[in-house]
Protein backbone atom coordinates (compact mmCIF):
# COMPACT_ATOMS: atom_id res chain seq x y z
CA UNK A 1 0.00 0.00 0.00
CA UNK A 2 1.53 3.40 -0.74
CA UNK A 3 0.08 6.12 1.39
CA UNK A 4 1.62 8.97 -0.96
CA UNK A 5 -1.23 8.32 -3.29
CA UNK A 6 -3.77 8.66 -0.41
CA UNK A 7 -2.37 11.59 0.52
CA UNK A 8 -2.21 13.71 -2.45
CA UNK A 9 -5.82 12.53 -2.96
CA UNK A 10 -6.43 14.40 -0.10
CA UNK A 11 -4.14 16.96 -0.70
CA UNK A 12 -6.00 17.78 -4.55
CA UNK A 13 -9.37 17.41 -2.43
CA UNK A 14 -8.57 19.94 0.18
CA UNK A 15 -7.83 22.68 -2.54
CA UNK A 16 -10.70 22.26 -4.16
CA UNK A 17 -8.99 20.03 -7.41
CA UNK A 18 -11.59 17.35 -7.41
CA UNK A 19 -11.02 16.45 -10.82
CA UNK A 20 -7.31 15.81 -10.26
CA UNK A 21 -7.90 14.00 -7.07
CA UNK A 22 -9.10 10.72 -9.32
CA UNK A 23 -5.74 9.44 -10.44
CA UNK A 24 -4.12 9.21 -6.96
CA UNK A 25 -6.81 8.09 -5.21
CA UNK A 26 -6.94 4.93 -8.21
CA UNK A 27 -3.14 4.35 -7.58
CA UNK A 28 -4.19 4.02 -3.85
CA UNK A 29 -6.50 1.65 -4.21
CA UNK A 30 -4.44 -0.38 -6.62
CA UNK A 31 -1.41 -0.41 -4.23
CA UNK A 32 -3.28 -2.73 -2.02
CA UNK A 33 -0.91 -5.98 -2.29
CA UNK A 34 -3.17 -8.47 -0.09
CA UNK A 35 -6.71 -8.08 1.65
CA UNK A 36 -4.89 -7.99 5.07
CA UNK A 37 -2.89 -4.54 4.28
CA UNK A 38 -6.96 -3.31 3.19
CA UNK A 39 -8.28 -4.81 6.91
CA UNK A 40 -5.24 -2.99 8.41
CA UNK A 41 -5.57 0.10 6.57
CA UNK A 42 -9.83 0.22 7.00
CA UNK A 43 -9.48 -0.29 10.78
CA UNK A 44 -7.13 2.43 10.75
CA UNK A 45 -9.30 4.69 8.49
CA UNK A 46 -13.06 4.10 10.08
CA UNK A 47 -11.49 4.59 13.75
CA UNK A 48 -9.15 8.12 12.92
CA UNK A 49 -10.99 11.23 14.40
CA UNK A 50 -11.77 12.28 10.43
CA UNK A 51 -14.10 9.74 10.09
CA UNK A 52 -17.71 10.68 10.64
CA UNK A 53 -19.18 7.38 9.85
CA UNK A 54 -22.86 8.87 9.51
CA UNK A 55 -21.16 10.29 5.41
CA UNK A 56 -20.70 8.26 2.84
CA UNK A 57 -17.57 7.14 1.66
CA UNK A 58 -16.10 7.67 -1.73
CA UNK A 59 -17.85 5.06 -3.59
CA UNK A 60 -14.50 3.96 -5.66
CA UNK A 61 -12.76 3.46 -2.19
CA UNK A 62 -15.74 2.01 -0.36
CA UNK A 63 -15.84 -0.61 -3.28
CA UNK A 64 -12.02 -1.30 -3.31
CA UNK A 65 -10.60 -1.19 -0.10
CA UNK A 66 -13.42 -0.54 2.77
CA UNK A 67 -15.97 -3.36 1.84
CA UNK A 68 -13.56 -5.66 0.64
CA UNK A 69 -11.68 -5.35 3.59
CA UNK A 70 -15.06 -5.46 6.14
CA UNK A 71 -16.68 -8.45 3.89
CA UNK A 72 -13.55 -10.51 4.99
CA UNK A 73 -13.89 -9.69 8.58
CA UNK A 74 -17.37 -10.56 8.20
CA UNK A 75 -16.95 -13.86 6.62
CA UNK A 76 -14.71 -14.72 9.38
CA UNK A 77 -18.01 -13.43 12.28
CA UNK A 78 -15.65 -10.72 13.16
CA UNK A 79 -17.72 -8.38 15.05
CA UNK A 80 -16.29 -4.87 14.67
CA UNK A 81 -16.46 -5.99 10.78
CA UNK A 82 -20.20 -6.65 11.02
CA UNK A 83 -20.47 -3.48 13.14
CA UNK A 84 -18.73 -1.59 10.83
CA UNK A 85 -20.63 -3.13 7.97
CA UNK A 86 -23.44 -1.33 9.81
CA UNK A 87 -22.19 1.89 10.58
CA UNK A 88 -21.44 2.07 6.21
CA UNK A 89 -24.72 1.25 5.23
CA UNK A 90 -25.28 3.97 3.50
CA UNK A 91 -22.56 3.10 1.13
CA UNK A 92 -23.86 -0.52 -0.09
CA UNK A 93 -27.48 -0.04 0.16
CA UNK A 94 -27.26 2.03 -3.56
CA UNK A 95 -24.91 -0.46 -4.82
CA UNK A 96 -26.61 -4.01 -5.61
CA UNK A 97 -23.53 -5.81 -6.17
CA UNK A 98 -22.01 -5.25 -2.89
CA UNK A 99 -25.56 -5.08 -0.83
CA UNK A 100 -25.86 -8.95 -2.06
CA UNK A 101 -23.02 -10.30 -1.00
CA UNK A 102 -24.35 -9.95 2.68
CA UNK A 103 -27.32 -11.17 1.60
CA UNK A 104 -29.44 -7.67 1.67
CA UNK A 105 -29.16 -7.62 4.86
CA UNK A 106 -30.18 -4.00 6.55
CA UNK A 107 -28.00 -2.11 9.41
CA UNK A 108 -30.30 -3.21 12.04
CA UNK A 109 -30.11 -6.70 10.87
CA UNK A 110 -26.14 -6.20 10.89
CA UNK A 111 -26.24 -4.89 14.17
CA UNK A 112 -28.40 -7.63 15.48
CA UNK A 113 -25.94 -10.07 14.50
CA UNK A 114 -22.89 -8.25 15.95
CA UNK A 115 -24.71 -8.26 19.20
CA UNK A 116 -24.91 -11.74 18.76
CA UNK A 117 -21.53 -12.40 18.10
CA UNK A 118 -20.34 -9.75 21.22
CA UNK A 119 -23.40 -9.39 23.65
CA UNK A 120 -20.85 -7.59 26.08
CA UNK A 121 -20.65 -4.40 23.89
CA UNK A 122 -23.20 -2.45 25.89
CA UNK A 123 -23.02 0.31 23.51
CA UNK A 124 -24.18 -2.06 21.04
CA UNK A 125 -26.90 -2.57 23.63
CA UNK A 126 -28.26 1.32 23.87
CA UNK A 127 -28.23 1.21 19.55
CA UNK A 128 -29.98 -1.28 19.22
CA UNK A 129 -32.21 -0.68 22.02
CA UNK A 130 -33.30 2.68 21.16
CA UNK A 131 -33.83 1.55 17.16
CA UNK A 132 -36.42 -1.02 18.72
CA UNK A 133 -38.13 1.41 20.57
CA UNK A 134 -38.53 3.76 18.17
CA UNK A 135 -39.85 0.99 16.02
CA UNK A 136 -42.09 -0.14 18.19
CA UNK A 137 -43.59 3.05 19.28
CA UNK A 138 -44.11 3.35 15.12
CA UNK A 139 -46.09 -0.12 15.75
CA UNK A 140 -48.12 0.96 17.41
CA UNK A 141 -49.39 4.57 16.89
CA UNK A 142 -52.32 3.42 15.01
CA UNK A 143 -53.75 1.47 17.96
CA UNK A 144 -56.80 0.57 18.42
CA UNK A 145 -57.42 0.93 14.83
CA UNK A 146 -54.32 -1.47 14.30
CA UNK A 147 -50.77 -2.44 14.89
CA UNK A 148 -48.62 -1.14 11.70
CA UNK A 149 -45.40 -2.99 9.93
CA UNK A 150 -44.41 -0.72 7.47
CA UNK A 151 -46.89 1.01 6.01
CA UNK A 152 -49.52 -1.49 6.48
CA UNK A 153 -51.53 -3.47 9.05
CA UNK A 154 -49.30 -6.43 10.71
CA UNK A 155 -50.31 -9.75 9.34
CA UNK A 156 -50.58 -12.88 11.81
CA UNK A 157 -47.05 -13.75 10.84
CA UNK A 158 -45.85 -10.23 11.46
CA UNK A 159 -47.57 -9.73 14.64
CA UNK A 160 -45.68 -13.25 16.02
CA UNK A 161 -42.57 -11.10 14.72
CA UNK A 162 -43.35 -8.32 16.40
CA UNK A 163 -43.58 -10.30 19.65
CA UNK A 164 -40.17 -11.79 19.25
CA UNK A 165 -38.77 -8.64 19.09
CA UNK A 166 -40.72 -7.03 22.20
CA UNK A 167 -38.59 -10.59 23.72
CA UNK A 168 -34.94 -9.94 22.07
CA UNK A 169 -35.78 -5.54 23.44
CA UNK A 170 -36.57 -7.46 27.00
CA UNK A 171 -33.18 -8.86 26.75
CA UNK A 172 -31.64 -5.67 26.26
CA UNK A 173 -33.05 -3.85 28.67
CA UNK A 174 -30.91 -4.76 31.52
CA UNK A 175 -31.65 -1.94 33.11
CA UNK A 176 -35.63 -2.31 32.87
CA UNK A 177 -36.25 1.21 31.86
CA UNK A 178 -38.32 0.23 28.87
CA UNK A 179 -40.34 -2.55 30.73
CA UNK A 180 -43.72 -0.69 31.08
CA UNK A 181 -44.02 0.67 27.56
CA UNK A 182 -42.66 -3.39 26.45
CA UNK A 183 -45.51 -4.76 28.27
CA UNK A 184 -47.77 -2.16 26.80
CA UNK A 185 -46.97 -3.06 23.23
CA UNK A 186 -47.16 -6.64 23.78
CA UNK A 187 -50.50 -6.66 25.31
CA UNK A 188 -51.56 -4.28 22.43
CA UNK A 189 -50.17 -6.92 19.68
CA UNK A 190 -51.62 -9.89 21.65
CA UNK A 191 -54.96 -7.83 21.53
CA UNK A 192 -54.67 -7.26 17.48
CA UNK A 193 -53.59 -10.37 16.96
CA UNK A 194 -56.90 -12.41 18.63
CA UNK A 195 -58.84 -9.67 16.28
CA UNK A 196 -56.98 -10.88 13.31
CA UNK A 197 -57.35 -14.78 14.37
CA UNK A 198 -60.89 -13.96 14.93
CA UNK A 199 -61.99 -12.92 11.02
Amino acid sequence: MELEYYKQDLHFKTVGLHSKAKQPLQQFIASFASIAEKEKWTREFLEAKEYEYSYKIRYELYEGVVFPALLSGYEKHDPWSVLWLARTAQNFYKVKHLHEQINFKTDYELLKECYLLDPSNAGLHKVLLSIQIRWLQYCIHEYPIGILYGINGATIDQCQEILSEIEFVKELDTQKTQEGFLNEVQSKVLEYLNRLNST
